[in-house]
């Protein structure tokens, strides 16, 4: 089939496949850059006839990313802009399925209702040419949570909690809409590299999510879901399904990324079942002592038997896990300084010589110090002293002013009363200015 003008032509090089994570590199690539893993001829590529099919006239596929039991993940890129998105596309045996149709157009619903950074963006949804439809979502770059565990077995505390957070975020804004995911495990949960260095997570396959408003395309009795990562009211089949079951799935991936092990498991999914409605998980701390108490304790709130015994949401969840990581990370303390004494307005400053000062050589413990102030009564001890000398002068003063006054006048004469009458008053005025200053001195 031709393509439009302005179609961008399909990549006809030959590829080569990571066994481990799916992905398609360069055929001279050796190893896989994620994992390290020997690379694989890719051979799908030139026997698969949707390569260079341009879907709506707009996303031109260009090879494949993944491949699963429902059906495939291409690359394409965009005929106009240069954009390159992924395309899931239901396998050809499916493609009458009404099961299969059902899930990709509950899928395209769901996360078309969603908007945030940790839900993977729905773009369009379109049809093949042979009437297949195809879900377009932005191209994400990373790795799958679970293929990750495949290669380290479990994560670091602080690690595993921040995963869990963002899972939080996007169920919350899931929640929000009516819409439960109910199928939340490693295998849903891509990790995804931003160009800062940080790590996005981002919630994907709503394939089997209830909606509130009716939208749910699922039998009553039921089971949907991944047996080991699954709530207990799921496994019973229960038609109340809410976000509740989420909260338990959070828990449940979360247990599994700090044990190394999925709180239920075996190859029986019939008797994994039975386990997770009648069995309780085993203690975190039992399998890794390393676990913090704290952490522990919320893990086994959030997968609680009960509904009514777990957190009562998303956002719960992603509170008490945000302080925990709190805990991991106590703010430090800005250093606290000695206190300095100020000398208030009524007090003179410290002269830089008394023995108490900071600048002095032999200055102790300063900030402790009191500025000085003379003791109560060091004033008062000098005050009679001050009242007798007053009072000497003013009697020397006397008699002097007589002495003075008979040597002038060795007789009376008609002025000699006035003049001493003038010397004395003179004298006793002298005697009680000292006494004035002497007590404004006190």
């Amino acid at each position: 089939m031709a393509s439009p003008p302005g179609a961008v032509q399909a990549k006809s090089t030959q590829k080569k496949r990571c066994p481990s994570c799916a992905g398609l590199y360069p055929f001279d690539y050796r190893v896989c850059p994620k994992d390290r893993t020997p690379l694989e001829v890719h051979l799908g590529d030139d026997d698969d006839s949707l390569i260079g099919d341009v879907l709506a006239g707009s996303f031109c596929i260009i090879g494949v990313i993944g491949e699963g039991g429902m059906g495939r993940v291409y690359e394409a890129e965009h005929v106009r802009l240069p954009r390159k998105y992924a395309v899931k596309i239901v396998a050809p045996e499916l493609a009458n399925s009404a099961e299969a149709l059902g899930r990709m157009e509950r899928e395209a619903q769901a996360a078309a209702r969603i908007v945030h950074d940790n839900v993977l963006n729905v773009v369009d949804v379109v049809r093949a040419r042979d009437g297949r439809p195809c879900l377009v979502t932005e191209l994400l770059q990373g790795e799958e949570l679970g293929v990750m565990l495949e290669r380290v077995r479990k994560l670091p505390v602080k690690d595993a909690v921040d995963i869990a957070r963002q899972v939080c975020r996007g169920l919350s804004a899931a929640h929000a809409q009516g819409i439960v995911h109910r199928d939340l495990k490693p295998e849903n949960l891509y990790l995804c590299q931003l160009d800062d260095g940080a790590r996005r997570v981002k919630v994907l396959d709503f394939g089997v999510a209830k909606m509130t408003d009716g939208a749910n395309l699922t039998r009553m009795g039921t089971v949907v879901g991944t047996p080991a990562y699954m709530a207990p009211e799921q496994a019973r089949g229960a038609p109340d399904v809410d976000g509740r079951a989420d909260v338990y799935g959070v828990g449940a991936v979360l247990y599994r990324l700090v044990t190394g092990q999925p709180p239920f498991d075996g190859d029986d999914p019939a008797r994994t079942l039975a386990r997770v409605v009648m069995d309780q998980p085993r203690r975190p701390r039992e399998i890794d002592p390393t676990i913090p108490d704290q952490l522990e304790i919320i893990i086994l709130r959030a997968m609680a038997k009960s509904p009514a015994q777990r957190l009562a949401s998303a956002a719960d969840l992603e509170k008490q896990l945000a302080l925990f990581a709190d805990s991991l990370n106590p703010p430090v303390a800005a250093p606290v300084s000695a206190p300095v004494s100020m000398p208030s307005s009524a007090q003179a400053p410290i002269p830089p010589s008394y023995p108490h000062s900071p600048s002095h050589p032999h200055a102790q413990h300063a900030h402790s110090q009191q500025p000085y102030t003379p003791r109560a009564g060091a004033s008062k001890g000098h005050s009679p002293l001050i009242a007798n000398v007053a009072v000497i002068v003013a009697a020397l003063t006397m008699v002097l002013t007589d002495v003075v006054f008979e040597a002038l006048f060795p007789k009376p004469k008609s002025l000699a009363p006035v003049l001493y009458l003038a010397a004395l008053a003179l004298a006793i005025g002298a005697g009680i200015g000292t006494l004035v200053i002497a007590s404004r001195n006190r």
